[in-house]
């Protein structure tokens, strides 16, 4: 059996292309060009044409007997009754409504109950704030139907429109309890005219239409698998469905992600509650992780130079750095502020350029580890915790992470996981194993932390917290 997985994530196609009588695995990657300046507000199907021509020569000569998908959570535009886009797609990165969510949240009671129901909290990041933008703007939504990029790639390859309650579980207007489109919240968010797609199983299929066949290159009728979140899949990918199980990813966001046996919510709201395609998930995610070293990068040492250039550079015994606030992009968990702003503080006339770098490192992995503390408070502590990543190519950066949040660590032996886990999903829908030599078996690399670092960056985190408090929205110093 062949397996054909298509991936549209924040800033790539990527495709990987399975053998199971075989064992081969042969992973493509290829930078959206996307147009202007804000590359998280795109068109749908210029996104779909680029990721379909990867797939086109990926599958070149191969006699593909499933396709699967694997997108971003939290997209959003919206398609006409003909499915023609009437609006862009916005990815996760856009803070349009970073305005509106922030009224919203005033209302404290609202935001609990709005959490309570659909496990995601009021913030400018969740599709159903970025449809009441709209619908502000003087948008009609009367005909539209609601969809992100990964549901759209589907409706394009099957003509069915359609997603599956793990997608939804990131859009702000599913109900946590029974994974069905709630009414009630659409009806306070004023959203009731709003078409949603069809919710189905994360195993169910469609046939591959003729038209998408000739896109492909392929044979009309080939099973298309319901698409998944990157995030979610990851967790499949992994293997890391069992409670307690943990996922730590740091790419062009943060996410940590533990298995649970039922939603949780936090009393703090500082977390949140979403689906795997295989069950519950507790989590808390930033929207500052690479994307903040490639600012930093850019800025402090100019794009021609490469990050093995900056390495050697780095020392931690360097303890007198300034701090970084992580929050170029707003602030996601734990305080869900997404018109919080990031930057530097306490810089003094010492401070280099390389300083500055290392600061970044170090704000990111603290905002993460503010992060692991609200979910393990939650929670309890994981029985285990897998690093995957950008963050894995600095071997500075990955050994840092682990002294900072004391635990010790594996490094996924996948360097794909969220497209793997696509492929597992396709063949447990297929009744086979969802495990298989090509991807299993390896041993684990694991990342022990320094325990003699403990206090150095206890009192790092210390000096983090004080200026995160003192630089809430609202505050004279965030002013």
């Amino acid at each position: 059996m062949i397996i054909l997985a298509l991936e549209s994530s924040t800033t790539s196609a990527k495709t990987l292309l399975f053998d199971t009588d075989s064992g081969s695995v042969a992973v493509r990657s290829r930078r959206f060009e996307v147009p202007g300046p804000d590359s998280s507000v795109r068109d749908p199907d210029a996104i779909y044409t680029q990721t379909m021509a990867l797939g086109r020569e990926s599958a070149a000569g191969q006699p593909v007997d499933m396709i699967v998908l694997s997108g971003t959570w939290h997209g959003l535009t919206l398609m006409d009754r003909d499915l023609r886009a009437a609006t862009p797609v916005r990815e996760w990165p856009d803070t349009s409504a970073q305005d509106l969510s922030a009224r919203e949240r005033t209302d404290h009671e609202f935001t609990w109950w709005f959490y309570e129901r659909t496990g995601c909290m009021v913030n400018a990041i969740y599709p159903a704030f970025k449809a009441m933008y709209l619908k502000e703007q003087g948008l009609s939504l009367d005909g539209l139907t609601a969809m992100d990029q990964p549901s759209l790639n589907f409706a394009r390859l099957t003509g069915e429109v359609a997603t599956t309650p793990s997608l939804a579980s990131g859009t702000g207007l599913l109900a946590a309890d029974t994974l069905t489109w709630d009414a009630d919240v659409r009806a306070r968010l004023g959203l009731t005219e709003l078409g949603l797609p069809e919710l189905r199983e994360s195993t169910a299929t469609a046939p591959l239409s003729p038209e998408a066949a000739v896109l492909l290159g392929l044979k009309a009728g080939i099973p298309v698998l319901m698409p998944g979140p990157d995030g979610g899949l990851s967790q499949v990918g992994d293997l890391a469905t069992e409670p307690g199980d943990m996922t730590f990813s740091m790419g062009t966001s943060g996410a940590l992600r533990v298995a649970t046996r039922h939603p949780a919510f936090s009393p703090a709201l500082s977390t949140w509650s979403y689906r795997s395609p295989l069950g519950a998930l507790s989590g808390a995610a930033t929207s500052g992780c690479g994307n903040c070293v490639d600012w930093a990068r850019e800025r402090l040492f100019g794009l021609s130079t490469d990050y093995s250039e900056i390495e050697p550079l780095l020392s931690a015994d360097r303890d007198d750095l300034p701090v970084f606030l992580p929050f170029l992009f707003g602030e996601r968990s734990p305080g869900w502020q997404d018109q919080r702003r990031g930057g530097l503080v306490e810089l003094q006339p010492h401070h280099g350029r390389a300083d500055m770098y290392q600061a970044v490192l170090e704000g990111i992995v603290f905002s993460l580890y503010h992060c692991f503390k609200e979910l393990t408070a939650l929670n309890g502590m994981p029985r285990r915790i897998i690093l995957s990543g950008g963050v894995l190519s600095s071997p500075f950066w990955t050994q840092l992470t682990a002294d900072v949040f004391g635990q010790e660590m594996e490094v996924s032996p996948l360097q794909h996981s969220s497209v793997t886990g696509a492929v597992r999903m396709g063949l447990i829908a297929a009744g086979l194993p969802a495990q298989h030599p090509a991807f299993d078996g390896r041993r684990p690399r694991r990342i022990q932390p320094r325990l003699e670092r403990r206090e150095q960056y206890d009192a790092g985190f210390a000096r983090y917290l004080d200026h995160y408090s003192q630089t809430r929205p609202g505050t004279e110093a965030a002013r």
